[in-house]
């Protein structure tokens, strides 16, 4: 997609990256660092940046040698600046993407010579021009990508401790049914031939727990007997390998093999992953619950039928009061005509 149209070339040189908004040093290349976004969803919501450096006080930080501890405010997105689009800070469920995709307009010459061919390919020596001397060497000979340790989400229940829209709390909030939408929309979550001809599904294959072969106890998120001395006492001991005899099939029997076996709390093939859930029932939970009324709509009732309804119950018990009465004097004119004759 084309770039916002409120954006000037300069300003679209440097949008959408941490490392234009805030200043970066070698020391963020070379070790792990950590960044927060909060995302407070809506009208009158915000997105707000943070990274950690040395605060001076509450307006001034500095980066330095990128070690720095304190949480520092980088960049914010206030709700009100995106009337200019008629967009809105998002609410629906979304999910983050991780990677070391680089824009060409982003980190390259502002100007490149009406002669340049203008293309951005290392492989081509006509697209030399479109890049900063010694870039493509760089990236040939050097081993770019980004390490993720870990991504941590939390979510809050207490609406008054943000601005904006209270939060969707879960992975399938009534209001945004997102499991249903994916149930309805699969082929959108699938590749298609040639790419594959197996996707039957937007998860093709469901997550095992355990069970993947390993060697020692850290290829399962556990701690190896040479390294227990150095490990804290907080390390989390996500799995072990264990040895045992183990199944393959029906015709092939069973072989002597390590795999992994996860502790409560863990899951994936090598224990790696948090074995969490929702902690209340999602959109798809509620919908499908086991009691036959349970889904049934509430009936509504205009007032105008109700007035009806009434007025016509009312109307039929009256009549049907002057029938009764009306039979009951037949009733007592015949007894007394017979008590005259006797």
């Amino acid at each position: 997609p084309e770039e916002p149209v409120h954006r000037n070339k300069n300003q679209v040189f440097q949008a959408d990256a941490v490392g234009a908004i805030h200043q970066l040093t070698k020391s963020h290349f070379k070790t792990m660092h950590t960044f927060r976004l909060e995302w407070q969803p809506g009208p009158g919501g915000r997105l707000d940046w943070f990274t950690k450096d040395y605060k001076v006080n509450s307006t001034l930080s500095m980066t330095g040698d990128g070690m720095g501890q304190d949480w520092v405010h980088a960049f914010s997105i206030k709700d009100e600046s995106l009337n200019i689009t008629g967009a809105q800070i998002p609410v629906e469920p979304s999910y983050l993407i991780m990677n070391t995709g680089i824009s060409s307009t982003w980190g390259f010459p502002y100007n490149i010579p009406d002669s340049c061919a203008k293309c951005y390919d290392c492989n081509n020596a006509t697209c030399a021009c479109s890049f900063h001397p010694g870039f493509c060497n760089m990236m040939k000979s050097s081993n770019v990508a980004m390490y993720i340790d870990h991504v941590r989400v939390y979510q809050t229940t207490n609406h008054s401790a943000h601005v904006g829209d209270p939060h969707s709390v879960g992975c399938d909030p009534v209001a945004y049914p997102t499991r249903e939408f994916i149930k309805g929309h699969e082929y959108t979550y699938m590749r298609t031939p040639p790419f594959s001809y197996h996707d039957t599904g937007p998860l093709a294959k469901k997550i095992k727990k355990g069970g993947a072969r390993c060697q020692t106890n850290s290829d399962c998120g556990g701690v190896d007997e040479s390294n227990e001395s150095s490990q804290s006492q907080e390390t989390q001991i996500r799995g072990s390998c264990v040895a045992g005899e183990y199944n393959q099939g029906f015709f092939t029997g069973s072989v002597f093999e390590r795999k992994c076996q996860c502790n409560v709390g863990y899951t994936g093939p090598n224990c790696l992953t948090m074995d969490k859930r929702d902690d209340e029932p999602g959109a798809w939970e509620l919908r499908t619950q086991t009691k036959i009324f349970k889904n049934l709509p509430t009936p509504e009732v205009p007032i105008t039928l109700l007035v009806a309804l009434s007025g016509l119950l009312v109307t039929v018990f009256v009549v049907a009061c002057r029938q009764v009465a009306g039979k009951n004097r037949e009733i007592y004119n015949i007894n007394a005509s017979y008590s005259k004759i006797s």
